[in-house]
């Protein structure tokens, strides 16, 4: 089969890879579409995350995939179940040569029976299929659309675990795929005003779709005095950043209001943003996505989710060396690559 794979040199290629093979709690799936995580990604396939990674690996964790085979221990599966997150590959493990860098971007993956793993032998570790969530056949939903759930999930948590509520002045700094979504939810919760900080005017314009009531583009106006402007001198309560730029958020200390707090949420180079802040001012924000993932189903159900919003490409997964180099050169935001699509 396929996989997309780097060796960390900045690219990304689709290569012929082994299958994977089911253990007797897994299942095989034929995957259906895989999202890029923007920022993420783009570490990965340049070595610039802060942790060690090996190489060559598979890359992509926002896949959806459609079980084909199940395992022979499996006992709450079945053929025709639609998952979230399979993998070529779990991490920590190599399909072939290939070692995983999450494993989402290929034609095939794996899935597995938690209950039924965890019944048998409950001192198991899950690790990475903790997150492999079904997708119930009730959900009326394209698989491009599923895959943005996964970050929906995530960031849903991530504002509800930071303790946003109605009338929370918030400060989102960064305008990409991950603010957008932190900028929904606070909305859908009830945050104002919700401030959008760029140094982009086109992303600036993606969060007032997504909920954001003033946009503020960082390389034109002072920042903080913009929002204590707006803020009647107050500031905000929260400051989101998903940037990654350590100066910037150590500066968005001068936007907060007096007992208010910084949340880091991005990916940064010392692994530790706060160190030199003030751990009063600290908010611990987690991801939450296993929690979140009634929820979100719910707002599915509902209606309340415009998907479009959130995705700026998809493309077939043939083109998926084509689909990076857009987000490189800055003319995507989100790309969904489907698998067994050619257009």
């Amino acid at each position: 089969m396929k996989a997309a794979v780097t060796n960390g040199d900045g690219k990304l290629s689709l290569t012929e890879v082994p299958m994977p093979e089911p253990g007797p709690y897994q299942c095989l799936c034929r995957m259906l579409a895989c999202a890029t995580c923007s920022g993420t990604d783009q570490k990965i396939i340049s070595k610039k995350l802060p942790w060690q990674e090996n190489y060559p690996g598979i890359v992509g964790h926002e896949s959806v995939g459609r079980i084909i085979k199940v395992g022979p221990k499996v006992r709450n599966l079945k053929e025709g179940d639609l998952f979230f997150r399979p993998t070529a590959a779990y991490p920590g493990t190599k399909l072939g040569d290939f070692h995983s860098l999450w494993g989402g971007f290929a034609e095939y993956g794996l899935v597995t029976d938690t209950k039924a793993l965890l019944e048998d032998q409950p001192d198991t570790k899950l690790g990475y299929a903790y997150y492999q969530l079904k997708i119930p056949s009730d959900i009326m939903i394209s698989p491009a659309d599923a895959t943005m759930l996964i970050t929906m999930k995530e960031t849903a948590g991530f504002v509800m675990s930071s303790r946003v509520t109605l009338n929370t002045a918030l400060a989102i700094l960064g305008a990409g795929p991950v603010a957008m979504n932190l900028c929904f939810f606070a909305k859908l919760i009830g945050a104002f005003p919700i401030f959008a900080v760029s140094r982009r005017d086109e992303s600036l314009r993606r969060m007032e779709r997504v909920g954001a009531n003033y946009m503020i583009n960082n390389q034109k106006v002072d920042v903080a005095k913009k929002v204590k402007e707006l803020t009647d001198c107050r500031g905000v309560d929260l400051v989101i950043d998903t940037t990654g730029d350590e100066n910037m958020l150590a500066e968005s200390i001068d936007l907060l209001a007096a007992n208010g707090k910084v949340a880091p949420y991005a990916t940064y180079a010392t692994g530790d943003p706060t160190r030199n802040i003030d751990k009063s001012r600290i908010a611990q924000g987690v991801t939450g996505e296993v929690p979140t993932h009634d929820y979100m189903l719910d707002l599915v159900r509902l209606g309340l989710l415009k998907f479009d919003n959130f995705y700026s490409h998809r493309l077939p997964f043939s083109k998926i060396a084509e689909g990076f180099e857009l987000l490189r050169k800055k003319e995507a935001y989100k790309v969904v690559f489907e698998m067994g699509v050619e257009r």
